[in-house]
């Protein structure tokens, strides 16, 4: 009987321990306070006219956030993203020329090898039109990340790897937090770099030109400070841009209703008569054969030289090429591509329109400066 007992009494004891380390196990004991991610959301300012175009594009997968646009900003002036640390974003798009490279046809890259196209400006880059949402003078990519990707393992630009830029930037001390700051990880790899690049420049927006501010005034009604009236001679220019049978500028670079002062179309503007494969090099439509992006006539004198390959250093070239110059033997020519025969007067009147959208305020920001 007491044998009896001594085996009941162990038995009791085993089941006992067993339940006590099953306890231990299921017991969760939090090391620390879990992270929570939280960025803060950022609401472009836009000037009050920009509400007559169409809404900024904004990817769902790429909200703009106050942390995002802060590490896009940083990265843009970043030198680590070329192979041999010297150029960044920002060599090729400098913000006192209104993000375009000054002076360069076409802009060097790492060990001065220079590249194929003239560095575009960038401002306004929220925006596209009804039917095209593609970037770049010939419209390789579909939207500013993608955009953003390319010149890093180009080898006319940075000839890197986004391996090694990605090791880079993680080797050093101030940008894995940034990254947790504005993505949530501090992992960093070529996908969360580009979507803070894009966020950034989706924030370079001009619209405070001379001619903004008499817009506002003359036609939305809106008091500012100061005298926004045009001369003479910039009114005669903007009748000469908005007319058919004058300068005719208006359908590739839109009306002051349309703000942007470009269609964001590709158009084959009669600049060769054998011409670059321009959009055919993407599409492979012998229909696409030299159409380039229409640019935008906002900030012309922060950003000579002219055209997709920088042949024009002045604006007294680029009128007079419209003027008497236009290759009508190019193929798939725009139809509205004609001798426009302005006198001396004409052109200057034009031009001294053009510098009407000229916005200092765009190119002094700080906001935009490292």
């Amino acid at each position: 009987m007491k044998r009896i007992f001594n085996y009941t009494l162990l038995i009791i004891i085993l089941l006992a321990s067993c339940r006590e380390d099953d306890d231990s196990v299921d017991q969760i004991i939090p090391s620390e306070e879990p992270k929570i991610f939280s960025p803060t959301p950022y609401s472009l300012e836009l000037p009050p006219h920009f509400n007559l175009i169409n809404s900024p594009i904004i990817p769902a997968d790429n909200p703009l956030t106050v942390e995002g646009i802060a590490l896009g900003k940083k990265l843009f002036f970043e030198k680590l993203l070329s192979k041999d640390n010297s150029i960044s974003c920002a060599s090729c798009h400098a913000p006192e020329n209104a993000f375009n490279d000054p002076g360069m046809a076409r802009s060097l890259g790492v060990g001065g090898t220079m590249s194929i196209r003239n560095a575009m400006p960038l401002f306004n880059l929220a925006w596209g039109s009804v039917t095209s949402q593609r970037f770049n003078w010939h419209g390789s990519v579909t939207s500013l990340e993608a955009q953003a990707l390319g010149p890093v393992r180009d080898p006319l630009e940075m000839q890197e790897t986004w391996i090694n830029v990605a090791s880079k930037l993680q080797g050093t001390n101030d940008y894995p937090p940034l990254f947790e700051k504005a993505f949530g990880t501090n992992i960093i790899d070529s996908n969360l770099v580009v979507k803070a690049i894009a966020q950034f420049e989706r924030t370079l927006i001009s619209g405070d030109s001379k001619f903004d501010r008499y817009f506002l005034e003359n036609e939305l009604g809106i008091d500012l400070p100061g005298n926004h009236t045009l001369s003479q001679a910039e009114q005669r220019g903007f009748d000469i841009f908005m007319a058919e049978g004058t300068g005719d500028c208006f359908h590739c670079h839109g009306t002051p209703f349309q703000i942007l002062w470009s269609n964001n179309e590709f158009v084959n503007n009669g600049l060769d008569a054998d011409p670059d494969s321009g959009l055919a090099w993407i599409t492979k439509n012998p229909l696409d054969v030299g159409k380039f992006k229409t640019p935008s006539v906002r900030n012309l004198a922060f950003t000579a030289p002219y055209m997709h390959d920088g042949r024009f250093n002045t604006l007294d070239e680029v009128v007079e090429f419209y003027n008497s110059g236009v290759n009508n033997n190019s193929p798939n020519i725009d139809g509205r591509q004609k001798p426009r025969n302005l006198n001396a007067q004409q052109k200057a009147d034009l031009i001294a329109f053009l510098n009407t959208l000229n916005d200092s305020s765009f190119v002094r920001n700080p906001s935009f400066r490292p």
